[in-house]
């Protein structure tokens, strides 16, 4: 809905959306509209090992996307409205990333980034309470140094709450840019629900959000990261702490947003082959940003060919007809709540 009220002030961009609204409940395979809404990869490192995450797990070279090539890639996207700019790794270690998202706000395009807190200078405070169109967001997935810093591996509890209270605070009443926390549920934090919405409130976070799926990024390798931390069957317990983050929210006076069995079905198929992509940091295309690896499945590459050429190639074809068929391909089972039918 954020994307349609966004576009109504662009009549292009409004049509473009709307066409590809209609192209995905057709379920077509070619698709005459490009995507209003991008993932697009700064750079594949980070400084913290997560378990759960890939990159801790894979040994590729180290890319750091340019804002030359940021504008290379944009340049084959007139009608965007969203870009989030993450992939898998720490967006800030990145040097071209505020450069990158002025960039974008300079064309009118809503910028997103997550970050993991650990990377707050001052002169990069100075340059991200100058946005105004760009959401912050931060991890947070534990309410005590213990439970953080053992989910976000190599990371500094104390530093993490520190630059982020600092970036608040030096915002004061002002409400631009918004700066929220996004928490993922997990065996580990699951009963720290409440105290991380109070310390979210503590840190002058404008809004949490919390995420009950956890995905095995489309591989099998990472099933035994992923699984070890899953909630998924914990229904009771889950719905338990859901409840008593809902209501301390209401208490602390902060915005939640719960994304909670919000799996895709045979009914409720995925979006991403027909509304948008993930380009990765080196121009390699993935179909969405729960795999966000090309060596799973790579689409093209926008410094190679036109990615107006991409979005409708044979493997574009083939994976918007497999879906509209719930005939998943392996990448895509752990998102659905009914696989194998």
């Amino acid at each position: 809905m954020s994307i349609l009220l966004s576009s109504l002030r662009h009549p292009f961009k409004l049509f473009n959306y709307l066409g590809l609204r209609l192209c995905y409940r057709l379920k077509t395979k070619k698709v005459p509209f490009l995507p209003v809404y991008l993932d697009i990869e700064p750079n594949n490192t980070c400084n913290f090992s997560c378990p759960h995450c890939q990159v801790p797990h894979w040994t590729k070279e180290k890319v750091y996307l340019s804002k030359e090539d940021f504008t290379r890639i944009i340049d084959q996207f007139p009608n965007l409205i969203q870009i989030k700019l993450q992939g898998m790794g720490e967006p800030l270690l990145n040097k071209d990333l505020i450069d990158m998202l002025e960039i974008g706000e300079a064309r009118g395009i809503d910028m997103y980034f997550i970050s993991n807190g650990s990377i707050m200078s001052d002169e990069i405070i100075e340059r991200l309470l100058k946005l105004r169109r760009t959401r912050i967001t931060f991890s947070i997935d534990g309410a005590t140094r213990e439970t953080f810093e053992e989910i976000r591996r190599g990371g500094n509890f104390e530093r993490v709450t520190e630059n982020i209270a600092r970036l608040t605070s030096a915002r004061g009443m002002a409400k631009r840019p918004e700066i929220t926390c996004w928490t993922v549920v997990t065996r580990k934090n699951i009963d720290e629900l409440a105290d991380i919405v109070r310390l979210a409130r503590k840190l002058g976070l404008d809004r949490i959000t919390i995420q009950t799926f956890l995905t095995d990024w489309g591989k099998d390798s990472m099933r035994e990261f992923t699984e070890a931390l899953s909630v998924r069957d914990e229904v009771s317990r889950l719905e338990e702490a859901i409840a008593d983050a809902r209501r301390t929210a209401e208490e602390e006076g902060i915005d939640i947003e719960i994304n909670y069995k919000d799996y895709l079905s045979k009914k409720h198929k995925c979006e991403w082959p027909w509304m948008s992509a993930f380009i990765s940091s080196n121009g390699d295309v993935v179909p969405c940003c729960i795999i966000a690896d090309p060596d799973t499945i790579c689409m093209g590459n926008v410094f190679r060919e036109d990615f107006e050429v991409i979005w409708n190639s044979e493997k574009y074809q083939k994976l918007r007809d497999m879906i509209g068929a719930h005939r998943l391909p392996d990448f895509c089972r752990n998102c659905y709540i009914d696989a194998d039918g």
